[in-house]
Order: C-alpha cells, then sequence, then structure tokens
C-alpha cells in the first residue's frame, strides 16, 4: 500500500464512516451538477444531456460508496430525462431518447460498480497491510529478543568453562582447550550482538568489523594494539558475516598471543575486497608486523587449535587459507574465496593435519 493510497482512504474514511455525510455528499453533487448543466445549456445545447452528471456519480461513489453513488445515479437520469432530453421538460421519450437514457444508466452503473469495488479493494489492501506491518514489527521484535538470549546463552557457556579451566589447572593441555572454547563463545556472542543489533541493520561489513576488532582488542586489554579494517562498501548475509567474523577475530587472536611481546605496541591490517569480478572472488588478508612465521611453517602441517579452527572457517567459505611471513617481517593470513552460497559455520570440524 502506496503512501498515496493510504492518503486517498484517509480523504473519503470520513464519508464513508458516516452514511449520511455520503448521502449529502451526493445530493449537494448532483446539484451542482444540474445548475452546472443549466448554464451550459446554451453551449452544449441537445447534444449532451449527461455531461456534467458523471463527475457527480463519480465523485459521490468514491467519497460515499455504492449507495450515494446510485442514488446519484438515478435522480441525474431522472433530471437529464425531464429537463435535457426532447421533449423537455416532459417525461415523454422517443426512439433516440430511450436509447440515450438506456446507455447512459448503463454507463452509470458501470460506473458506480467499478469505483465502489476499488475502492473497497483498497479498503481491504491497506488493511492487509496494517496488519502486515504489525506482523513484521512482532516478528522483528521476536528474532533480536531471540538473538540476545542466544548471545546471553553463550556467555553463560563461556562462564562455565571458565570454572571448569580453574578446576583442571593441573592438566595444562586442558586448561589451553578450555580457554580457547571460552574465547571462542566469548566471541561468537559479542559477533551476535553486533549482528542483530537493530541499530546495525544497514550498516556496511567494514565499520561493523572494525568495531568488532576494537571492541575484542579492548575486552583482551590489548589496548596497545591497533587494528585497522580496509573493506570497500560490501554487504553480506548473516551466515557469511558470521563466518568471516569469526575467521577475522580468530586471526587476530592469533597475533596478539604470538606475534607481539607483552604490551609491545603493534599494528594489524585486516583487508577484504573483491580480486575477480566474474565470477566474484574475494580476497581477505589479515596482517601484523610482528616477530613473523619461520619460513619454514606450513600451514597444513601446524597442529596448533587456533590454526585448525581458522582452516575449518575457511572450508567453510569455500576456501584455502595461507600463511607465510611479510614482506614487512611480519605474519599475512590470506584466504581466497568465491561470491557462492556459504556453508553452515556451525557444521564444519576443524581438522590438524
Amino acid at each position: 500500500m502506496t503512501a498515496s493510497n493510504s492518503s486517498a482512504l484517509r480523504l473519503v474514511a470520513p464519508f464513508r464512516n458516516k452514511p449520511w455525510r455520503g448521502y449529502a455528499f451526493a445530493v449537494g453533487s448532483f446539484t451542482a451538477a444540474l445548475g452546472a448543466r443549466f448554464g451550459l445549456d446554451d453551449v452544449l445545447a441537445d447534444g449532451f444531456p449527461f455531461l456534467t452528471f458523471f463527475p457527480a456519480i463519480v465523485l459521490s461513489t468514491l467519497l460515499g460508496g455504492r449507495g450515494p453513488g446510485a442514488a446519484c445515479a438515478c435522480v441525474s437520469v431522472f433530471a437529464a430525462w425531464y429537463w435535457f432530453i426532447e421533449p423537455r421538460n416532459s417525461l415523454d421519450l422517443n426512439a433516440n431518447g430511450a436509447f440515450a437514457m438506456g446507455f447512459f444508466a448503463v454507463v452509470a452503473a458501470v460506473d458506480v460498480w467499478v469505483i465502489d469495488l476499488l475502492t473497497r479493494s483498497l479498503q481491504s489492501l491497506d488493511a492487509l497491510q496494517r496488519r502486515t506491518d504489525e506482523l513484521v514489527v512482532q516478528r522483528t521484535t521476536l528474532f533480536h529478543e531471540l538473538q540476545h538470549r542466544v548471545a546471553n546463552n553463550l556467555m553463560v557457556v563461556a562462564t562455565s568453562l571458565a570454572v571448569q579451566k580453574r578446576r583442571l589447572k593441573h592438566n595444562p593441555e586442558a586448561v589451553e582447550a578450555l580457554e580457547t572454547a571460552r574465547h571462542s563463545f566469548e566471541v561468537l556472542s559479542r559477533i551476535h550482538r553486533r549482528l542483530y543489533d537493530p541499530a546495525n541493520a544497514n550498516v556496511a561489513f567494514g565499520p561493523y568489523l572494525q568495531a568488532l576488532c576494537n571492541d575484542f582488542l579492548g575486552a583482551a586489554d590489548a589496548t596497545h594494539i591497533r587494528c585497522t579494517v580496509d573493506c570497500p562498501q560490501l554487504t553480506f548475509d548473516a551466515d557469511r558475516s558470521i563466518t568471516l567474523s569469526l575467521f577475522v577475530l580468530e586471526a587476530v587472536t592469533n597475533a596478539v598471543k604470538h606475534a607481539f611481546d607483552a604490551g609491545q605496541a603493534g599494528q594489524i591490517a585486516v583487508r577484504l575486497s573483491p580480486e575477480t569480478m566474474r565470477p566474484v572472488e574475494y580476497v581477505l588478508t589479515v596482517e601484523d608486523n610482528g616477530r613473523g612465521v619461520p619460513r619454514t611453517f606450513d600451514v597444513n602441517q601446524s597442529e596448533r587449535l587456533g590454526m585448525g579452527i581458522m582452516k575449518g572457517f575457511a572450508r567453510a567459505l569455500g576456501g584455502q587459507i595461507a600463511i607465510a611471513a611479510s614482506e614487512t617481517g611480519g605474519t599475512i593470513v590470506r584466504v581466497r574465496f568465491p561470491e557462492t552460497q556459504l556453508a553452515s559455520p556451525y557444521r564444519f570440524r576443524p581438522q590438524s593435519q
């Protein structure tokens, strides 16, 4: 329902909601049409006995409905018959007059029926649109409430893992695994909160990812490390946004943990851009200026859990991950992925090669 249609319905509502107003308008319209016809009698002569009555019938039906429109049509027929069809001032009819009267009556009836049908259809559409808008608002509210609860539940799981980590402090490997899992749940909770925040509905992926990285570095007490995001005006669906966010944050986490010494200032640059146009293929890089990886490092041979997680996200994107020393001596993580249907980010299993 467009704004113009809604405005038209608001205009006719006062007449249709109170029938007496519609009939009063029909009487006024007929009176004006009859006066106009008398005033134009010398100009129109006998060839146009019904001309001024058509607008009155149309307006009466549009504003008042079928009843006032039909009433206006009936009195218009008799007025034209008596005053403007030969012989005038008489109800006698010749063959031509009878044909003209019949034609006018049919056209007036069709006008009343069609206009009333269209108006009722617009009213039904307007009511349906209002109901649809209400359902959309309700669904959106419930959806955001659901996402809020999901984020809260993820944080509850992360808290539970932190408790279990303290109980297993005698087992370093278990502690590391639980800490990694806890961190992943906290990151996923932050992503959900930002991604499904109504205020971010129209935000492009680049500013969203920049805010997410800043939020993560602040939560990790790594404000001495600066992260910049270079991304054109791109938008992705929720599944791809989640997977890309998780991949970037995992790469940033690895850089914070392993690329810099404690308290060392550093720089992490995230870049995402289309590499080719047909078919569209994107390249995502996360580069730091830290100590870098050894020249002999092979991502496929790494057995670290964080590396396995990033490889899993790369597969979910439909791409392959590559990690190497950058030209500045740091580390660059790169994944190239196509613009294709994204596999669910929750269905992969990180594999250690």
